[in-house]
Order: C-alpha cells, then structure tokens, then sequence
C-alpha cells in the first residue's frame, strides 16, 4: 500500500474521531480551529502566528501550504492579509472537503485546497509552509529538492515540527512504533537534516525552539503508559498511540519542537552582500561625521 494511501486513510479516519460525540482523546477543539497540529500552551492558532510572522517579512503573495490539513492556515492568512492567495495541499479528500467548504463559506476566493501530494506543487511560490507534515514525506531530501526548485527568488520555506536529539536511535523499538504510528519515512534529526537541506540548496535563516519558548503539553509517564495500555485495548486510532509516545519523549528530554527558515542559498547571499554594504555605508558615515567633528 502506498504511503500516499496510508496518510490519505490516516487522516480521514482521524477525522471521523474529530466528529465523533464525546470525542474524549483530543484536548482542544481542532475542527473549530480548522487545526490538525499540537496547540501549544492551550493556543491553537501559534504555529499560525509564527509561520505568518516570516511569510509577512518576506513579502509573499502567494503561499503553499504543504500539508494543509482542514485548511485553517489560509483562514489565518485571510484575516491578516486579504489579498495573500494560499494554496493547500493534502493527501485526504476527506480533510479538502472541510477546507473547502471553510473557504467557500468565508468567500476566501483567493486560496485553494488541493488533493494532491506536497511533491507535486503547482506553482511558483514566494513561501511554503510546512507544519507538522515533513515526516510523512516518503523521500525527505527529494521533498526539499522540490520545494527548492517551486520557490521564488527570496521566497522563504517555514517548517515547523519535531526535531528529535542526536542522541536518540532510529532504530530504538520505541521509536520505530512511533514512526509506524505516524506513517513517518524517516526521523527528522538536526544534524541529518542540515545535511538535507545544505543539498537542496537551502540557507537557514532561522532556527527557534519552540518547545522552550512555548508549553508542550504532556501528561507524566506513568498517565501515558495507562493511556497506551487502553488504546491499544480498545484499538484506537494508531496517531493517538503515536501522541502518548511522542509526550513521553518530551519527558524524556529526546524532542525539541522547532521552527526552521530556509532560503536558497544564492537569495542568502544576496542578503549577506546587502548587510555588508549597509554596514560598510554605516561604519563610512561614522568616519565622516567623526572627521568633521574633530574638524
């Protein structure tokens, strides 16, 4: 089975808990945030925020959204910046269904919600945004080298998600059922992935932790080992398994959660020869006003 069909039956199935009465596994309201992601410090909406943070500092017009979930990134986008176009882009009809009717029913005509993978982007965008969706990329170096080559000259690429410690094994049985659970190809590691993106020829222009500027929510060890035990008892959805391990390695101190900025290299460039020269014209203005000082 195709891991394009795996995640498109992932998160229609996670919608149907979503929807379900009683839904007592999730702790905020995602549907009504249009939100797939973690919220942080009981906050929906700080992925938005921080991601819209550098799409607004590098003057984009048109965005991706590379794993859009029910679309509520372009909702967000909307309110801050009308003219801004989102496209969103997901594996499950079920999830473009609601972000469809979302759009429409705002009258957001400018974005689009798409069922088609992330590796196929359409357009030429000034940013591509990316939260929570890396590691169910199949190929995570060729992901990038796509965006690499669908991003705008000073476009800006927005990631945010888990980035596990160097200390920690792929190949730990804990880890590999995390990944099965979350239908993730690879372990997304700084050192690995610096190495990823320096290939697809990216720049980092910005790494934060969020994890240490934000509150993770997680229960103690001995809460999530009784929570595991009956959802695997009563075979509930296998993201909910992969949730409770994900917070005892939040425990554990093994995961930081993490926005990353990236630029191609040559815009990096370019944004280092206009800083020198600014800095050059800065350091003669102060020579020239000394001279006349002292004249």
């Amino acid at each position: 089975m195709s891991t394009a069909h795996l995640l498109r039956e992932f998160y229609n199935q996670m919608y149907r808990v979503h929807t379900q009465p009683g839904n007592a596994y999730d702790i905020g309201d995602h549907l009504h945030h249009l939100t797939v992601h973690k919220h942080l410090d009981q906050d929906p909406l700080i992925q938005f925020r921080e991601a819209y943070r550098w799409v607004d500092q590098a003057g984009a017009r048109l965005v991706a959204d590379a794993g859009c979930g029910y679309g509520g990134f372009a909702v967000f986008v909307a309110r801050h910046a009308p003219t801004l176009s989102v496209d969103g882009y997901t594996l499950s009809d079920v999830q473009r269904a609601v972000a469809r009717q979302a759009l429409a029913r705002l009258h957001l005509s400018k974005s689009r919600a798409l069922l088609q993978s992330y590796d196929r982007l359409e357009r030429q965008y000034n940013a591509i945004v990316a939260i929570e969706s890396l590691g169910h990329s199949p190929n995570v170096a060729a992901t990038l080298h796509h965006w690499a080559s669908h991003l705008r000259p000073g476009g800006v690429v927005v990631i945010i998600d888990e980035l596990f410690r160097p200390e920690v094994s792929p190949t730990s049985p804990e880890i590999q059922q995390f990944m099965r659970s979350l239908h993730f190809s690879a372990l997304l590691q700084r050192g690995p992935l610096e190495t990823m993106l320096h290939a697809a020829g990216f720049s980092v222009l910005g790494w934060v932790v969020l994890s240490e500027r934000y509150h993770v929510h997680t229960r103690s060890d001995e809460e999530c080992d009784r929570l595991l035990h009956a959802y695997r008892r009563d075979g509930v959805h296998q993201g909910y398994i992969g949730g409770m391990l994900l917070e005892k390695f939040y425990n554990r101190g093994w995961v930081d959660y993490v926005l990353l900025v990236l630029t191609l290299h040559r815009a990096a460039s370019r944004r280092g020869i206009a800083k020198e020269a600014i800095e050059s014209l800065h350091d003669q203005t102060s020579e020239l006003t000394a001279a006349m000082s002292a004249g």
